[in-house]
């Protein structure tokens, strides 16, 4: 019964490390992909000439677009891969707090700070003064 218990105790750990190094390897393959897309769009934005059209990928494709409208793409996808990772971010304290959790550690202090708003930080200049 005892080596039972264990053996259901290293799976569930062992499964939980596994679905953290998971998810940290779709962080950096969602940071590349950001990184690339800035990259494509400062391009974009520091060699435009007004009204050229420029060659963008597509899934599978490349297609010929306006410089404007794709620079809009770029932008929209930067969005929603900044909102993707901020999720992954998000999942990925809850996987290790579930990981500390099961191996009878302590919570992590600081771990879920949030930043500054700019509201806060405009409140605490005034009053400093």
């Amino acid at each position: 019964m005892d080596i039972e218990k264990t053996q259901q105790f290293l799976i569930q750990t062992e499964t939980a490390a596994q679905e953290i190094l998971i998810t940290k390897d779709e962080l950096v393959a969602l940071d590349f992909r950001r990184q690339k897309t800035r990259e494509a769009f400062r391009a974009l934005k520091n060699d435009m000439i007004p009204g050229e059209k420029a060659w963008m990928s597509v899934g599978n494709m490349f297609v010929k677009t306006r410089t404007l409208k794709a620079q809009n793409l770029l932008e929209r996808e930067m969005k929603e891969l900044d909102k993707d990772i901020s999720d992954l971010h998000n999942k990925l304290k809850e996987q290790v707090k579930m990981l500390r959790d099961l191996e009878g550690k302590p919570e992590l202090k600081g771990f879920d700070l949030q930043p500054i708003t700019k509201e806060a930080d405009i409140i605490m200049k005034a009053l400093s003064k």
